[in-house]
């Protein structure tokens, strides 16, 4: 199980005057993943720290590590809707083309970050290492402020490689992680990570501080939006693009 961060573990830390709101959260997710490592007799990370950016990110202060909700629905079921199965649609038969109009069609380029998102990932914030993690469209299911949650079907991540071997196995013993999500508006906040398994149907969910994010950035059902991973000093962030 998951052990609360103490007093204790800070015992060491040398503050800088010149730290901001986001050096304070890389430190706490660094010593974090630090204890996480000594529970697992395994070597801890390099301890970095990366200066704060210009742009002050609003981080918050505070880690709420329980997900706090009763998850009574099917997670199969809500894998289903996210497919797309919740909000059945007849069916659209295609077009027949032609031979001469199939090769007239250019082939869809792989999506990209937008260009200010990646100017504050790579340049101002140091990231690396991006990956797109999701593409989807929001369902009433991640708007609902009952159920408080994003969620990111296995049947639709791109990748898993966005998660190293430590992050997964914390997530295959069903412990959350703290990440650090730039949200579509570009500010930064804390959320809480989490991997749902019932039967055959798995997903990952990001919880606890979605709601105001959903009202902060007024996503809505039918956004299309992507999720994408990147490293701050070995740290796992998202960046979450409203298309």
């Amino acid at each position: 199980m998951m052990e609360l961060l103490s007093l204790d573990d800070f015992k060491d830390t040398k503050i800088d005057p010149n730290w901001g709101p986001f050096d304070y959260l890389l430190h706490v997710l660094h010593v974090d993943q630090q204890k996480m490592l000594k529970s697992q007799n395994a070597p801890p990370p390099p301890k970095t720290l990366c200066k704060q950016d210009h742009t002050g990110f609003k981080l918050r202060s505070k880690f709420n590590n329980s997900v706090g909700l009763k998850r009574k629905r099917n997670l199969k079921a809500v894998e289903e809707e996210d497919d797309g199965y919740g909000d059945r649609v007849a069916p659209k038969l295609k077009p027949k083309r032609s031979k001469k109009q199939e090769k007239s069609v250019c082939p869809i380029p792989p999506p990209d970050l937008p260009p200010l998102f990646r100017q504050l990932i790579v340049e101002e914030m140091g990231g690396r290492g991006l990956v797109l993690v999701i593409q989807k469209t929001i369902f009433f299911s991640d708007i609902n402020p009952a159920a408080s949650r994003f969620s990111i079907p296995f049947s639709q991540v791109k990748t898993h490689d966005f998660l190293n071997e430590a992050e997964a196995k914390e997530l295959d013993d069903k412990n959350s992680m703290q990440v650090w999500l730039l949200d579509p508006s570009m500010r930064g906040t804390s959320i809480t990570l989490n991997k749902w398994v019932m039967g055959s149907s798995s997903l990952y969910v990001l919880t606890n501080t979605w709601n105001p994010l959903v009202k902060n950035n007024q996503l809505k059902k039918g956004d299309m939006v992507q999720l994408w991973s990147f490293r701050v000093n070995s740290l796992l962030c998202f960046a979450l693009v409203k298309l």
